[in-house]
């Protein structure tokens, strides 16, 4: 069995190891995406222009302003979710559904105190300008650029790598467990050949973050096959289904039999919110036609996901509560899945994760470079050693 662990192990590294360390790589930098998108583009996610004069007047109804400027600039956008800002006084914005065939996915800045439209940029284009270069990397970690068919090469590489993690911890593991072989084991001979060195790195490294390892690459996949991963952890832990029936509501949320007439959007919003009155609203998904229900995601201090928080409500156009999410009171089975982003990113764990994530970013890369650098001395010696036994053509007796 050890030998086909080793042959597997080098050669799902070697044929895969590109794609695994274009991954970590990029995700050393997804950790820190917000901050370097508000860096690179200031005029979109800092305070606007009326709120840096002290003019700023946010308006009552934010959602029905943004819409409204959006349709008087750029008239033929159908928007699919606002995203509502995550620093005082910065922009929304306006995402259209993503194109199924291209895998790009519009985004619309809109500044409602001001009444302005700040501009738009394509997510999943590959340009490598101030307002493209972070939402494109993020592209390329999660979808390789080429939409759904990239999404889940992703999700296999992630399995692969997985794998390879795995393959690895038992290949490295000592045979004969022992302090000494232990310490041999996760130490780096730094006096040895340059073929000792590397290899010593590459199985010590390996060792030691084997834990992350482990965690990131099945957590990216879970985040790709997500429908299998709930049913994978529905078979073990009780879990609420995403789209849960229709739960008992209040009185005041009960309307008559007949069909009610569709109520504005923003008063669709505080009433959703009034659900969870300390909480903070981050996404709307829009109805995808007239009478359809809209679904509000937002933030409750305590949730792993701090950037857009995981509760979520879904209201019918006349206001009904349909269902509602609350990560805080939550299944066994939700908590889990709610767990699997936020450990993917290292938002859920403070700075320190964020750098140790960070640099473990760069590991794929490493241990793909020595793995190819000791395939190609073995590959070396093992032609010399055949070329040192082959018999020349010159030999004694051939006269």
């Amino acid at each position: 069995m050890r030998k086909w662990w080793t042959w597997g192990h080098r050669w799902v590294g070697l044929l895969a190891g590109l794609l695994m360390a274009m991954m970590g790589l990029t995700g050393s930098v997804m950790v820190w995406q917000a901050e370097l998108d508000a860096a690179l583009n200031p005029h979109w996610f800092g305070p606007s222009a009326c709120a840096r004069a002290g003019t700023a007047m946010q308006p009552d109804k934010p959602v029905a302003t943004v819409l409204a400027v959006l349709a008087r600039e750029a008239p033929q956008v159908r928007p699919a979710i606002i995203v509502a800002p995550s620093r005082p006084g910065a922009s929304y914005q306006v995402w259209e559904a993503r194109d199924a065939r291209t895998g790009l996915r519009r985004e619309h800045f809109v500044d409602p105190a001001c009444g302005r439209y700040l501009g738009q940029r394509d997510r999943g284009a590959w340009v490598m300008d101030r307002a493209h270069a972070v939402p494109a990397l993020y592209e390329l970690h999660s979808r390789l650029l080429a939409g759904e068919t990239g999404h889940l090469i992703i999700g296999s590489g992630g399995l692969l790598l997985l794998a390879l993690a795995i393959s690895g911890v038992v290949l490295a593991w000592p045979r004969r467990s022992s302090r000494e072989a232990w310490r041999r084991t996760l130490s780096i001979k730094t006096d040895a050949s340059a073929v000792r060195l590397w290899f010593d790195a590459h199985r010590a490294l390996g060792l030691w973050l084997a834990p992350l390892l482990l965690l990131l690459p099945l957590t990216g996949a879970m985040l790709v096959f997500s429908d299998s991963a709930r049913t994978v952890v529905s078979a073990v832990l009780p879990t609420q289904p995403r789209q849960a029936k229709p739960m008992t509501v209040d009185a005041k949320d009960t309307g008559p039999s007949a069909p009610s007439p569709a109520l504005p959007l923003d008063e669709l919003v505080q009433r959703a919110q009034a659900r969870f009155p300390a909480a903070t609203w981050s996404r709307l998904s829009l109805p995808a036609k007239a009478g359809a229900p809209i679904e509000l995601r937002l933030l409750q201090a305590g949730e792993p996901r701090v950037d857009t928080g995981n509760t979520r409500v879904r209201l019918d156009a006349s206001g009904r509560v349909l269902s509602q999410s609350d990560p805080l009171h939550a299944p066994a089975g939700n908590v889990l899945l709610d767990w699997v982003f936020p450990l993917h990113s290292a938002e859920a764990l403070g700075l320190l994760a964020r750098l140790l994530w960070t640099v473990f970013g760069l590991l794929p890369a490493l241990l793909f470079g020595t793995g190819l650098w000791l395939w190609w001395r073995r590959r070396r010696a093992s032609a010399a050693s055949r070329a040192r036994s082959r018999p020349t053509s010159a030999s004694p007796g051939s006269y």
